[in-house]
């Protein structure tokens, strides 16, 4: 689903994408590691997954009602911020107004709306 940049919120990911690797590097470079650790990879993300997860949110969801999207939205760009930074976002202290930012950024732009409503659409099949 093509999204157009999101005007705050998009800076917003970004600045805390990389304020989320500079942590991770931070914490990796003060302790020692052991040849395994180092071939390991980093956190594995499953797009299959995910897809699970955010079918089993849509599910039963009319996407032609807005009243319905609304609690859906939320939990649908819940799951995908989680996915992509990983549990640990939560912790972060901008957690709650980034989430809010970002979905009142797809609610007031009709693009995004329609948008939303194509991806529950196809979520769903």
């Amino acid at each position: 689903m093509p999204i157009d940049p999101l005007s705050s919120a998009g800076h917003l990911l970004a600045a805390l994408r990389a304020e989320m690797a500079r942590k991770s590097e931070r914490s990796t470079q003060g302790r020692q590691t052991s040849r395994a650790e180092e071939r390991a990879p980093a956190r594995k993300r499953d797009p299959a997954a995910l897809r699970r997860e955010l079918a089993i949110i849509a599910k039963g969801v009319d996407p032609a009602d807005p009243r319905a999207l609304a609690p859906v939205r939320t939990r649908i760009v819940r799951a995908i911020l989680l996915w992509e930074f990983g549990a640990e976002l939560r912790e972060h202290r901008d957690w709650q107004p980034m989430l809010e930012t970002v979905v009142q950024t797809l609610e007031a732009n009709e693009q995004h709306r329609a948008a939303f409503a194509r991806l529950i659409r196809d979520l769903q099949r």
